[in-house]
């Protein structure tokens, strides 16, 4: 049966059961369901969190949205501390409109999501816009246990959905943890290979009024992570693991039936920038076809615009999908390696956001010549 914490009565009165007043609802006589209007009934023993449930197996519009006990014990959680901040908040808010429901609904105005299990990104994304809408405030609050490992973080795909950017915060997200009731901000996130990354935490009790949030978040000033890098190891790593484990895959073939051997492409193409965790196309795949589609026709003095590089630069990379992140945030990465680039002597930057090539990039073998 599907778990529910609101209801409503015969006159359409809408309760939300807790631990304090079970009694109180065992009084009422019939209690019905907010999206489907089935009858429900209380379950309150001494293990479960009390809830509503359906009598009987109905084709309610969630009745396919199982919740874990984790999940359930997050939301009375929240709940709790936004009632504590004085705040009008109501569980599993039902809007007709766009047929939600949403974890928790404040103040009129704002849908707190918490999503532990994984679920497809672009059904977040949907959610996101439904209600937003409807002229509603959202936030997305991450329930998966992070992977922590020697000072970094390591996020999947999924989790990564979950981050946004803010001038001063820099990349990041919001987590929450059920077995030590409190909120965590990750901020100032830094990507340095793989899954894995630098950030900057902050966790917050839900012992604490909101006001007091606050102040620690107004505490926090606007940096630049500095991550120190061996490009040259990085490359040794990159040959290695793609002549071990993707020799046969359509990269390396498209090297092999091009004429080209990986461990001799030039030492700018393979580079893994802070930006790299916005696309999922690797890159020494991506930087070697922006070389196949667009650097490999220049001439040491031509001259580009930014403009047609980034068109070229979007046509070979895959964006991430996240709930918050701009379809165009992957452009950083693009005007990133611009900047690489640049720093290597390679471009020169003119006026009216143009580039002109300074010299061509070269193989590291000396028999394959320029490219």
């Amino acid at each position: 049966m599907i778990i529910i914490f609101t209801a409503r009565n015969s006159i359409g009165e809408t309760f939300t059961i807790t631990k304090m007043n079970v009694e109180r609802m065992k009084q009422e006589e019939r209690l019905f369901c907010k999206s489907c209007a089935s009858p429900v009934m209380i379950k309150a023993g001494q293990i479960k969190i009390p809830h509503f449930a359906h009598e009987k197996t109905m084709k309610c519009a969630f009745a396919s949205e199982g919740e874990s006990e984790e999940h359930l014990a997050a939301k009375r959680q929240m709940m709790a501390w936004f009632c504590y901040q004085g705040l009008p908040v109501e569980l599993e808010s039902y809007f007709p409109e766009i047929n939600r429901q949403a974890d928790i609904f404040v103040n009129g105005k704002t849908v707190i999501e918490f999503q532990r299990s994984t679920v497809p990104i672009s059904e977040m994304i949907q959610r996101t816009m439904d209600y937003l809408s409807l002229g509603l405030e959202v936030h997305w609050i991450l329930g998966q246990t992070l992977k922590k490992d020697k000072g970094r973080i390591c996020l999947s795909a999924f989790q990564q959905a979950f981050i946004q950017f803010d001038q001063k915060l820099g990349y990041h997200f919001w987590h929450y943890s059920v077995e030590h009731e409190n909120c965590t901000l990750y901020y100032h996130l830094t990507f340095e290979k793989g899954n894995r990354f630098f950030a900057s935490e902050m966790p917050f009790s839900m012992k604490v009024s909101f006001s007091e949030w606050k102040k620690k978040i107004a505490r926090i000033i606007t940096r630049h992570a500095y991550v120190k890098r061996d490009r040259e190891f990085e490359r040794q790593k990159i040959c290695f693991y793609y002549a071990k484990f993707k020799k046969h895959g359509q990269f390396m073939q498209k090297l092999y039936n091009a004429g080209y051997y990986l461990h001799y492409l030039p030492k700018e193409i393979g580079v893994d920038l802070e930006e790299q965790f916005l696309v999922m196309t690797p890159a020494i795949e991506w930087q070697f076809d922006l070389w196949d589609n667009f650097f490999k026709g220049l001439e040491k003095g031509d001259t580009f615009s930014g403009e047609c590089f980034l068109e070229s630069f979007q046509s070979v990379v895959t964006q991430i999908q996240t709930i918050w992140l701009s379809p165009n945030e992957n452009l950083k990465l693009g005007k990133a390696y611009i900047s690489y680039l640049i720093s290597k002597g390679m471009l020169a930057e003119i006026p009216e956001n143009r580039y002109r090539v300074k010299r061509k990039m070269t193989f590291t073998n000396n028999r394959v010549g320029q490219i």
